[in-house]
């Protein structure tokens, strides 16, 4: 542990007994977390889980030919993408993490294309009237519940506070949520038409 992994360290207790500082990678309540709040880990191990969901249901579901695509495609929504996207409200997602959402957001095995087809993704979201992924509208959806707790809970009392004795490391600073979700609705605004 070097000087500035010290200097940041807390010491937290229960009860009596104290609980020990890790700087490895733990799971908590189904999601990965690191000590530098890196998503990498814990979208690979969405990626993982979406890939082995869809995996499970190939052959009953999307391979089936008795069922109809707008059927496959509830199935694919309500199990893999909820998989995949679990905990998404609170991720802090650069445009690589994004990117690799949206490579494992594929419908073309519902149609039983391969990749020679060479059809493109908006084609396959119109035959199969499905939409990308809309992470930051899921993001602003539970910013409003938020912001609509009373002020004494918790996630309001986090989301409005701010750090008094650490300061922002020099150089090219990490993304904020607070960035994050004045990116989310500056883009939703400008995909808004003006009732003007």
């Amino acid at each position: 542990m070097d000087a500035a992994q010290s200097a940041t360290t807390s010491s937290f207790t229960i009860g009596a007994e104290s609980l020990p500082n890790t700087f490895l990678p733990f799971t908590y309540l189904g999601s990965i977390l690191t000590d530098d709040y890196d998503l990498t880990e814990d979208m690979q191990q969405r990626i993982k889980l979406a890939s082995s969901t869809l995996g499970r249901l190939s052959h009953r579901v999307f391979f089936n030919q008795n069922l109809t695509i707008p059927t496959k495609v509830a199935a694919y929504n309500a199990v893999s993408i909820s998989t995949l996207v679990y905990r998404c409200e609170n991720w802090t997602p650069y445009r690589h993490h994004i990117k690799a959402l949206e490579f494992v957001h594929n419908l073309q095995h519902i149609l039983g294309l391969r990749w020679w087809h060479k059809i493109t993704r908006t084609e396959i979201r119109r035959r199969t009237s499905s939409k990308p992924l809309e992470l930051m509208q899921r993001q602003l959806r539970w910013i409003g519940h938020v912001i609509r707790f009373p002020s004494n809970r918790l996630p309001r009392r986090i989301l409005y506070g701010e750090l008094l004795s650490r300061r922002r490391r020099t150089g090219c600073q990490r993304k904020r949520f607070s960035d994050n979700m004045k990116l989310a609705n500056s883009e939703m605004l400008s995909h808004t038409p003006s009732t003007a």
